[in-house]
């Protein structure tokens, strides 16, 4: 089933990068409340941060130059807003009970607050997606360039 674009504006990559992911699976995965843990260290220091993404948990975007960019979620069916990508990534999976995901700047993983002013809402249907993630080079309503996630519903987990 298609669902609404979402269109984030003024999104700024802390520490050099984005991660889409599901807090409430996020919780489920680490067996607690991950809030105030130091993710980041987690993630990059031990095998936590493969698994969260070989579990379709989270989708890292990293490399990402400091500036304002637009960043699009939206289903693979939709129009795409802008030219031709300047690069592609498929292969990704997330996965969602609730339909409530979060976009933020891995930065913010430092010191995990799943309610951070700065973090971006994204709501989509529940279940599994194939994600495909693009880059362009230059994007209506971004200082530098534009990013999107997007999304293809998939009937289970395909890991």
């Amino acid at each position: 089933m298609a669902f609404p674009a979402v269109r984030l504006t003024g999104c700024f990559p802390e520490a050099d990068g984005f991660v889409l992911l599901d807090p409430v699976r996020l919780d489920q995965y680490l067996g607690a409340d991950s809030t105030g843990r130091d993710l980041l260290a987690l993630f990059t220091t031990t095998d936590a941060g493969d698994a969260v993404v070989r579990e379709g948990i989270a989708i890292p975007l990293m490399g990402v130059a400091a500036g304002y960019y637009t960043v699009l979620v939206r289903h693979l069916a939709d129009h795409p807003p802008w030219p031709a990508a300047a690069f592609s990534s498929p292969g990704w999976v997330l996965g969602t009970e609730t339909g409530s995901l979060l976009l933020c700047g891995v930065g913010h993983l430092t010191h995990w607050t799943p309610g951070h002013p700065k973090h971006r809402p994204v709501t989509v249907p529940p279940g599994w997606y194939a994600i495909e993630v693009r880059g362009h080079d230059h994007a209506e309503g971004s200082d530098d360039a534009g990013y999107e996630f997007l999304l293809t519903p998939t009937p289970a987990n395909r890991r």
